[in-house]
């Protein structure tokens, strides 16, 4: 991995932590989200009229990824109503860059280099340790399965961009088209469910919510665009120390405990991300 590539994929990470402190601050948090999911219905559009479409070979990625989506979106529900946000997030972050490793390997046909592959593994343990500040048993071995296997669909769905974006020929068209598809299902499952409840709560937070949906996009496209000429796992690590990031501005703008601990998992996380770079 260069540092093009790094570069990207860390800029995609203070983008992605900074718009989800917005939405962790704001009290309407579900029409944040559906604000910032349906903003592909704005910025896609822009994207393929730069860009052009991506190549036919590309279709059943975009569907794959779309499908994957969904069950992310409901995982990831789950996760949050059988475990706090703190723990949940960095176990489902923390476990997908290893997960995604394997999946370039086998099916992108990445090369990964052993001091690569070290530094992937740091990094994803020391976020994965982030969120064990709990006891396994008062949790219930529900709060570890669907964190796990949120992670396991964020793996999924970035191995199937990455690869999706190779054959696009075409990486702003592919993204377009990506953010279009999926940004539109949440939005309007919040107006249908809610009606004209749901379509005052998007009116009260479409500051915030395109303004986060700007950075979500920018931020994924970044790491798909990394992904097009870089390996995928690496990419996809350096992008969840943004983990991090989330953790110092809770701190910081929040009022959230960090703690001696997580100083730790931070430095950690950090001398993983070196060893990612020195891999390349």
């Amino acid at each position: 991995m260069g540092p093009l590539a790094a570069a990207l994929a860390l800029t995609a990470a203070a983008l992605h932590a900074s718009w989800n402190a917005m939405v962790k601050a704001n009290p309407d948090r579900f029409a944040v989200l559906a604000v910032i999911s349906g903003f592909g219905v704005i910025g896609g559009p822009i994207l393929i009229l730069i860009g052009g479409h991506p190549s036919a070979a590309a279709i059943p990625f975009l569907f794959a990824s779309f499908v994957v989506h969904i069950g992310y979106n409901a995982f990831l529900l789950s996760s949050y109503r059988v475990a706090d946000l703190s723990h949940a997030y960095p176990l489902a972050r923390g476990s997908a860059p290893l997960l995604a490793t394997l999946g370039g390997v086998m099916l992108a046909g990445d090369q990964v280099s052993l001091l690569s592959m070290v530094g992937i593994t740091i990094v994803c343990g020391g976020i994965v340790l982030i969120s064990m500040q709990f006891n396994v048993r008062e949790l219930g071995w529900s709060g570890i399965g669907w964190p796990l296997a949120t992670g396991l669909m964020i793996s999924s769905y970035t191995v199937i961009d990455g690869m999706g974006v190779r054959t696009s020929g075409n990486a702003l068209g592919y993204i377009g088209w990506l953010f279009l598809i999926d940004g539109v299902p949440f939005m309007l499952w919040c107006v249908l469910r809610e009606r004209r409840v749901g379509v005052r709560r998007l009116v009260n937070v479409w500051k915030v919510g395109l303004l986060g949906g700007f950075m979500s996009m920018a931020a994924y496209g970044l790491v798909i665009f990394a992904m097009s000429f870089a390996a995928i796992g690496p990419v996809a690590a350096l992008r969840e120390t943004g983990v991090i990031l989330a953790a110092v501005i809770g701190a910081f703008v929040l009022h959230e405990p960090f703690g001696g601990r997580r100083i730790m998992l931070a430095v950690i996380v950090v001398a993983g991300s070196a060893l990612l770079y020195l891999g390349r």
